[in-house]
């Protein structure tokens, strides 16, 4: 009885994981799964990660380091330094030295700060690269969506005209027996069936391959099989306005705000190689605690403890002008930054002016490309009615057949259009 109630709960539960394991994905869940499963959204993280652990390690360098330092040498064997039979200085031959070291920078020319504010400026840089990271994965996993649904709605299409076309071979075929037809006839209609039928090997492929990229966009295994629920909404298409996309864009963009803060890091660059123009002024503390003590005379055979303290000035008066040369370096190296900056802005505008010709035109086509179904539907309903009827030829219906999967597809590849310039337009201006 266990056995079978063990059973009959595996199968249930079987029976619920089966259907999630394959339940459609929206587009939504592709791209959180593709955020979940993306190595190269991980990288750029730990980058970030990096850069933060970096800022914070540069920072140590404002606080005070204690050092311990413990030494043991043992020594050859010599005479003692005597004097009238007076043993000055005794051959001490085990010597432990025990030390304690605090020290603390009090001037650096801004060496510090300047390293600090330049790993502050990286760790922001590295994090617009994240989100650059992560707008580019976005609009990968959207390609590769609709770029699938496409695959499977042409694949519909030419499955309904298949359907056509063998209804209209069957129809034909009757109309020959009846000596309505000609044998030729009835080859048009079957070399028809044959083109499409071969059409849809390639449709059943090309579904095969979407599949396959979509799936390594949002990093499951290729090979498997994944269903997708696509609504695209083309009832509400939104109107844009160029001048705000660009402003946008300006203000969005990832890479305008990396190259604004690798321009920071290359001022504070600056500031750290003009440190070296100045002196760099340090405290010290140490305490020694050593058998025998060399502050000790005349030396003992015993531990003692001494204490020094101190300040030290390092001042660099010649090294022939190397700090000129990199300052130099440092500032030719910002104004590159800066133009490049300007680029990149020169760039982002002329990509969103493409994008949004691009949108405007896919937005355009969509409602013509919806009537030309209506109309190659009607054309097909009329043409079929008139052809039974005698009053048109086959190679009517075959045509009228034709234009309506052509105008099925085109339909189709106009949605899909629109929603890739959309999801263009959406990462040009980092939405």
């Amino acid at each position: 009885m266990k056995r079978v109630t063990v059973l009959i709960l595996l199968l249930f539960f079987a029976i619920r994981a089966y259907p999630q394991e394959n339940k459609a994905l929206t587009l939504d869940e592709c791209i959180k799964t593709g955020m979940d499963n993306s190595k190269s959204l991980k990288i750029a993280k730990y980058k970030m990660e990096s850069a933060e652990e970096k800022l914070r390690e540069v920072n140590t360098a404002y606080l005070p380091t204690l050092k311990f330092m413990g030494n043991y040498t043992r020594l050859s064997p010599i005479d003692p330094f005597t004097v009238m039979g007076i043993t000055i200085a005794p051959n001490i031959l085990d010597n432990y030295t025990t030390k304690l070291s605090l020290s603390q920078p009090i001037f650096t020319g801004g060496r510090i700060s300047g390293n600090s504010e330049m790993m502050e400026a990286s760790l922001q840089a590295s994090k617009a690269d994240y989100n650059k990271e992560k707008s580019q994965l976005i609009y990968d996993v959207k390609t590769a969506f609709w770029n699938y649904y496409k695959a499977i709605e042409t694949k519909k299409s030419i499955d309904e005209n298949i359907k056509q076309v063998e209804a209209h071979l069957k129809d034909i075929e009757n109309m020959m027996t009846l000596g309505l037809a000609t044998n030729n006839d009835v080859l048009r209609v079957k070399v028809q069936l044959s083109n499409a039928r071969l059409a849809l090997l390639d449709a059943v492929n090309n579904v095969e391959i979407s599949m396959i990229g979509l799936n390594n966009a949002i990093g499951l295994p290729v090979n498997r099989e994944t269903y997708i629920d696509a609504k695209p909404d083309v009832s509400s298409m939104p109107e844009y306005k160029l001048d705000k996309l660009i402003k946008e864009a300006t203000d969005n963009r990832p890479e305008i705000r990396a190259m604004e803060y690798r321009i920071r890091m290359n001022e504070s660059a600056i500031t750290v190689t003009k440190a070296s123009w100045f002196p760099q002024i340090s405290a010290g503390a140490n305490y020694t605690y050593a058998n025998p003590n060399s502050r000790i005379f005349p030396s003992v055979n015993e531990f003692k403890g001494t204490w020094d303290v101190g300040l030290t000035v390092t001042y660099d008066i010649w090294n022939w002008r190397l700090t000129s040369h990199q300052t130099a370096q440092n500032e030719l190296n910002l104004e590159q930054s800066k133009l490049s900056l300007g680029q990149i802005k020169d760039a982002i505008a002329l990509e969103v002016n493409q994008v949004y010709l691009g949108l405007i035109k896919a937005k355009e086509k969509i409602p013509v490309a919806d009537e030309t179904v209506k109309q190659a539907d009607e054309n097909f309903r009329v043409t079929s009615e008139k052809y039974k009827q005698g009053l048109v030829l086959n190679s009517d219906v075959i045509d009228s057949e034709t234009l309506l999967l052509q105008a099925k597809i085109n339909y189709t590849t106009s949605v899909v259009d629109y929603e890739l310039m959309r999801a263009r337009l959406e990462k040009a201006i980092s939405k």
